[in-house]
């Protein structure tokens, strides 16, 4: 699910962009959803990039700097993209619509799995270790859904 942080940030942009309603439930259809909240982690994401980059286009936005950018780690060390990943695929995995409690959820299986305390302490290996166990664990997910339906 999107994040309350992702909801306000695409309503904030579409304000700034004046996007009539009609043309924002359109292009929310794109996304096969009516509503920005039925959105989930990762298709908000790419809705607040496509709306950041018309509002950067007209001069009334500039983008923030990614998440992890910028940190000067070793090259063993899990790259910005990989950390920002593991944040994605576990936030859409996470029942419970709340920042804090997928940070919580997330260190406590990183600490039950891999022995590690939070993401940054994450080796290039063991983050794809991380990223591929959480991509089995939502598949395993979805087929039990599957199943109940």
């Amino acid at each position: 699910m999107a994040t309350s942080f992702q909801i306000k940030k695409i309503h904030t942009l579409k304000n700034i962009l004046s996007i009539d309603d009609d043309l924002y439930r359109e292009m929310l259809l794109t996304f096969n959803v009516n509503t920005s909240k039925k959105l989930d982690f990762t298709n908000a994401s790419k809705f607040i990039e496509i709306l950041e980059e018309k509002a950067i286009a007209i001069n009334k936005w500039t983008r923030q700097q990614k998440k992890y950018a910028g940190l000067n780690r070793s090259d063993n060390m899990a790259s910005d993209a990989q950390l920002r990943m593991i944040e994605s695929l576990w936030r859409e995995l996470s029942y419970y619509n709340n920042d804090k409690f997928a940070k919580k959820s997330l260190r406590k299986f990183l600490k039950l799995r891999f022995k590690i305390n939070d993401v940054m302490f994450l080796t290039r290996i063991k983050a794809n270790k991380v990223i591929h166990g959480i991509i089995a664990m939502k598949k395993n997910v979805e087929k039990s859904a599957a199943t109940l339906n």
